[in-house]
Order: C-alpha cells, then sequence, then structure tokens
C-alpha cells in the first residue's frame, strides 16, 4: 500500500531533483568562477594576494560544510544586518567550500603546462588574457575537467545539509514524504537511487567531455594566433 501511495509523489520528487540540481549548478559556478579568482591569486607575484588566497583555501577546505551552512545562515545576518534565505545561505556555503576545492584544482591545472609554453607565448608578443584563453587555458582544461566533475558530485551530494536550515531539496522532499506514508525505507531507497543516477550520468557526462577535449588536442598552434 505504501509502495503504491508513493506513485503519488512523483512530481514532487521530480521537482526535488531539479532544485538540487539547481542549487548545486549555482554553487559549483561560484565554486568555479571563485577558485579561478584564488588560482590567479596564488600564482601572483604580489604576496599579500597570494597569502589570502593561501589561507581561504585552507580555511574552508578544513571546515565542515555543516558548519560553514550555519555560518551562512545564522552568522551572516548577525554580522552584515541582511537576512538570507535557506536557498541563498545554501548556495553560498557550497559554493565558499567549492571554490576552495576548485582553486586547487585550477592552480594545478594551469602549473601543469610547460614554461616553454608561457615563454614562447611571450616572444609571440602575446597579453597575459591571450596566453590564457589560447595557450595556457586550453591545455590546462584537459587537466581541470576530470577533478571538476568530481567536485561537482561532491557537491551535488553535499547539498542534502540544506534540508537542516530549512531547505526543501530532494532528501528533505524524501523524509517529508517518508513521515507522511508512514515508516519504512523505500522512500529512502528512492532517494538514493535519484543521487545515483544523477551522480552517474554527471560522470557519463564528464567522460564524453574529457574524451572530445582531448580529440580537439593542446591548442592552437602559436603562429596561427598570431
Amino acid at each position: 500500500m505504501a509502495d503504491t501511495s508513493l506513485l503519488v509523489y512523483a512530481p514532487i520528487l521530480l521537482k526535488a531533483v531539479g532544485l538540487t540540481i539547481w542549487l548545486s549548478w549555482l554553487a559549483l559556478l561560484i565554486g568555479g568562477l571563485g577558485g579561478l579568482v584564488l588560482a590567479l591569486m596564488r600564482i601572483s607575484r604580489f604576496r599579500p594576494l597570494r597569502l589570502f588566497a593561501l589561507l581561504y583555501t585552507e580555511l574552508f577546505r578544513s571546515i565542515p560544510i555543516l558548519i560553514v551552512l550555519f555560518f551562512c545562515y545564522y552568522g551572516v545576518p548577525l554580522v552584515f544586518g541582511t537576512d538570507l534565505s535557506a536557498f541563498a545561505a545554501a548556495t553560498l556555503a557550497l559554493g565558499l567550500h567549492a571554490s576552495s576545492m576548485m582553486s586547487e584544482v585550477i592552480r594545478a591545472g594551469i602549473g601543469s603546462v610547460g614554461t616553454g609554453q608561457w615563454e614562447a607565448a611571450q616572444a609571440a608578443g602575446m597579453t597575459y588574457r591571450q596566453m590564457m584563453r589560447h595557450i595556457i587555458g586550453p591545455q590546462a582544461m584537459q587537466v581541470i575537467l576530470p577533478p571538476s566533475v568530481g567536485i561537482y558530485i561532491m557537491v551535488l551530494k553535499e547539498s542534502s545539509v540544506a534540508s537542516i536550515i530549512g531547505y526543501v531539496e530532494l532528501t528533505a522532499t524524501g523524509l517529508l514524504i517518508r513521515e507522511s506514508v508512514g515508516g519504512g525505507f523505500t522512500i529512502l531507497g528512492v532517494v538514493a537511487l535519484f543521487y545515483f543516477v544523477l551522480c552517474y550520468t554527471i560522470s557519463l557526462a564528464g567522460g564524453v567531455l574529457e574524451s572530445r577535449m582531448k580529440v580537439v588536442g593542446h591548442g592552437m598552434p602559436i603562429g596561427e594566433l598570431r
């Protein structure tokens, strides 16, 4: 009887899946942009920028996501006097955590490009922006992409903690349905299956994208960019 009644909640579960994807995607976007800025700061010649990026990265890599979430939801209003919705607080917390991870991944990707590539680009008269866009970036992306997929999967799973501050995503929806239906672990199994499908799909998509990037190659020859 309970299994049959679960079908009634299928639209609600699908909506919750969409909310989870939206939350995790926004957090990854913040993490990617923040990670890029932090990575560039880490390789900067200006020591205070390097020190700030290092402290930020180590701080948010060390603090559990639950603590960051509580700080964003309860601490930010106290410090800045601005209320955050559960969705905004969860997005910010996940983005801060993801940016600390992405900064190391991006820095490693940039560092994987040999000094000869930098020197050749400089000799060709390219600006820093042109070097990053046409020479360094395409090669670094082949190193950055695989771990980035893993970080996205991590962010998607960590989004479940948003239920603690009242944001009803996939996990919270499953728990609410379980209370309505009345016990049993069937709904938890369904939620787990949704997470598996989402994570496995992301992993497959990342593998396909990685293969296509390898086919494209390591970027255009410098001579063609002049």
